[in-house]
């Protein structure tokens, strides 16, 4: 019985026989004949070639293809490398009635009925060939074909570039200018070469066109006891055979032909940590070293499977399927080597925006705000002191209009105790130097910290020259900050000796003294207010200026993507969302705010203000809604290209499996397990994303997942398909790959009848052929 599962092969497809020596006078195929049959299996075994097919000149020969299916189903098989051949023809055909003659090499599929071989050469011989430069027309052609009525692969010689047509070389595009409609149109399945330059030409023609064709080799021997050169004397330099992975059948074949991306010249997959297999009480169901999808009905244990695999075996209900089954796989696995994405996994982590996070590695780096709160803050404080500024003024002047003292000589007189009246700026000492000696402290520390770092070692003369710099910018303001941090130290002691001589004073004062007192105190105020008033008048009030744009920006390069969380504040004025958040509507300008000079209008202005007591604190309030708005992050990604992803869950869920896919590196990770990775993405995106994701790693990992989309069955041709159905919780199990079938499954048509949409995405792929199901 063939084996359920694929692997990569050799085959050749263009082999002479006997029944070609019409077309070869020479008697180079004489020793090509039924009783040299072991002959030609031996040197196909010593190349091994699994698959290979007699495809002679519009000839064939129905008891010599019996004879090789004798001895490829002996017992005591002395050619195990050889599995199986194929019927075939190699057809001379003119395209276009006015050019030369092209190969056509038909491949037939008898579906293992031994009768359709005689069908195929009582066809042929219908309409035989007689004259060794004969043709037969298009219509002819097809004609046969369609008499026949048997499914066909038709490959086209192709020896050259497609568009020389010069007629010497019995290829494609020696028969048809027309030979880029042929491929579109599907006409012609592959091309076949000789010669490994022709194939480099062959490759650039097809990517010119943005087509996609199988490109085969093929030996052309004509004489079996010197495979694979055509002959003693026609060597076949430079030639290889083509591989393919495919079971050795038609249908193999014919599944390689419809995704040749998948199936031709492939690599072995170098994956060097993989489960091998799922066992079922007595059953083994094997694990292939590519991409396993597992499908059936909904509650079939799909997802049973998944964490038996990944040993997440802690719910109630699938401990007691996997007891009842007598499942069991090998748990002899790092675990860190796999990486398993739960249904609904990515949902949640979207909705959370965790998405690209795993552990503590968050591909979004966190902005530092600091720089636009502090820029917004002393924008504020300007607008905020200036309104301040105006309603002392305004105090001033109203509180010296309603305030009077008269002059009383002896109030002037010298009483017992000497009477010391402070100005305001006793009270306290403000220093402005202050504030520019913290930020020359930071940042002298910040430089401290670069000298540190080994990757300004190269600029470390320019570091320390703007150090010292620094450091004699320090020493100058640092000196005037502590003659004023002087003065206000010895002011304050003047101050609270003062506060200390006028407690006693007052306990030994006459009442003369106290209202002598009291009237230098008033006088003192008078005088006080009144300097006060015309330093306000005269000072120079800066109206604040809009604050610069800030870059809000953090953006992680990272497998080929841009990982970028932007501020909303991100080189945008925020300007008007100040005003919107600070004020009411009525003061939401600077002109309206520079003209308050009452407490009234002060909390007038301050939205969500209605008690003057509260201005500070609503103000403060207001500021930080503005700033907590204004450095609110959205994450999104960029592609290579720089074109945005976009934010939907969808195009999310997409690019998330093609940041985790896109790895070679085999330390990282080994096998890829994913519980329904088509949710949330449409059929296009499918199609055209998805599938290239996983592709991209068939020969570099191992991936099991679940699906109920046949487009990640079909169209991604996946490697191995696992059929679960579930009886009252007992499970059975068929597996293999798209092509296998026996007695009891045919693995396409269990995709056509057990999945939606199955059987239209199969006859898609197969539409060329006129095969459904």
């Amino acid at each position: 019985m063939l084996k359920n599962q694929n692997e990569i092969i050799k085959f050749d497809l263009h082999i002479h026989s006997k029944a070609s020596s019409y077309k070869e006078g020479t008697g180079i195929v004489d020793f090509s004949t039924d009783e040299n049959i072991p002959t030609l299996l031996l040197k196909l075994n010593e190349n091994n070639v699994s698959l290979f097919s007699i495809t002679d000149h519009n000839r064939f020969d129905s008891s010599l293809y019996k004879s090789i299916f004798k001895f490829l189903k002996q017992e005591d098989n002395l050619y195990p490398n050889v599995k199986a051949v194929l019927p075939g023809i190699e057809f001379d055909v003119k395209i276009d009635e006015n050019m030369s003659k092209c190969h056509i090499i038909t491949i037939f599929d008898i579906n293992s009925n031994f009768d359709n071989l005689e069908k195929i050469e009582n066809e042929i011989n219908k309409d035989c060939l007689q004259e060794e430069n004969e043709a037969y027309s298009k219509d002819r052609f097809e004609i046969i074909l369609k008499n026949i009525g048997l499914n066909t692969i038709l490959i086209a010689s192709q020896h050259k570039d497609i568009y020389n047509h010069s007629g010497k070389h019995s290829s494609l595009s020696d028969s048809t200018t027309s030979v880029e409609e042929i491929i579109k149109i599907g006409y012609i399945d592959a091309f076949e070469f000789q010669k490994p330059k022709v194939e480099g030409i062959l490759i650039n023609n097809l990517k010119n066109i943005s087509l996609s064709m199988p490109l085969l080799s093929g030996s052309d021997c004509h004489d079996w006891r010197f495979y694979p050169n055509h002959s003693e004397s026609n060597i076949n330099k430079g030639f290889y055979h083509s591989k393919a992975k495919i079971l050795p059948t038609f249908k193999g074949l014919l599944m390689a032909v419809t995704s040749p991306e998948t199936r031709f010249n492939c690599q072995e997959n170098m994956n060097s940590l993989l489960f091998t297999e799922i066992k079922l009480k007595e059953q083994i169901i094997p694990l292939r070293n590519g991409i396993n999808v597992i499908i059936g009905e909904n509650g079939s244990g799909k997802t049973t499977l998944l964490k038996l695999i990944n040993n997440k075996v802690h719910e109630p209900h699938v401990k007691k399927i996997i007891s009842d089954n007598n499942l069991i796989v090998d748990m002899d696995f790092d675990p860190t080597k796999i990486k398993y994405i739960e249904q609904g996994e990515i949902i949640n982590k979207f909705n959370e925006h965790n998405l690209f996070s795993i552990g503590d590695d968050n591909n979004f780096e966190d902005i530092d705000t600091s720089l636009f709160y502090k820029i917004y803050y002393e924008y504020s404080q300007s607008i905020k002191n200036i309104i301040n500024r105006n309603i002392i003024l305004t105090s001033k002047l109203s509180s010296l209009k309603n305030y009077s003292i008269s002059f009383e000589d002896d109030m002037n007189e010298t009483s017992y105790f000497i009477d010391v009246v402070c100005t305001r700026d006793f009270y306290s000492v403000f220093n402005p130097h202050k504030e520019p000696l913290n930020e020359i402290n930071d940042l002298l520390s910040n430089i401290e910290i670069l000298l540190s770092n080994d990757y300004y070692i190269n600029y470390k003369m320019q570091l320390q020259r703007i150090k010292n710099e620094l450091h004699l910018m320090k020493l100058s303001i640092q000196e005037k900050c502590e003659i004023k941090n002087v003065e206000a130290k010895i002011k304050n002691i003047i101050y609270s000796c003062l506060n200390d001589y006028r407690r006693n004073k007052e306990t030994l004062s006459s009442t003369k003294d106290k209202e002598r007192a009291e009237y230098q105190k008033k006088k003192s105020y008078i005088i006080d207010s009144i300097i006060e008033i015309i330093k306000l008048k005269n000072d120079v009030i800066n109206i604040p200026t809009e604050p610069r744009k800030i870059e809000g920006l953090k953006r992680n390069i990272k497998k080929g993507f841009y990982f970028n969380r932007e501020a909303t504040y991100n080189n945008v004025s925020m300007l008007s969302n100040f005003y919107s958040k600070m004020f009411n509507k009525y003061w939401n300008n600077i002109d309206k705010l520079l003209c308050i000079d009452s407490i009234d209008d002060f909390k007038k202005c301050i939205r969500n203000c209605t008690d003057s007591r509260d201005i500070e604190e609503k103000w403060n309030e207001n500021f930080e809604k503005f700033i907590s708005d204004a450095i609110k992050t959205k994450d999104y990604i960029v592609d290579s290209s720089e074109e945005q992803i976009g934010n939907t869950l969808g195009e999310m869920s997409l690019s998330y499996h093609k940041y985790f896919t896109d790895d070679d590196e085999p330390e990282n990770w080994n096998v890829l397990i994913i519980d329904q990775p088509e949710d949330n993405i449409s059929n296009n995106n499918i199609k055209q994303r998805l599938i290239k994701y996983f592709d991209s790693m068939r020969d570099k990992k191992q991936l099991i997942f679940v699906t109920h989309n046949p487009l990640l069955v079909v169209n991604l041709d996946v490697d191995n398909i696992i059929f679960v159905k579930n009886n009252n919780g007992i499970l059975s199990i068929d597996s293999g790959c798209l092509e296998y079938e026996n007695e009891e499954i045919n693995i396409l048509d269990t995709i056509a009848q057990n999945m939606d949409g199955g059987k239209e995405t199969i006859e898609r792929r197969l539409r060329i052929y006129g095969k459904s199901y």
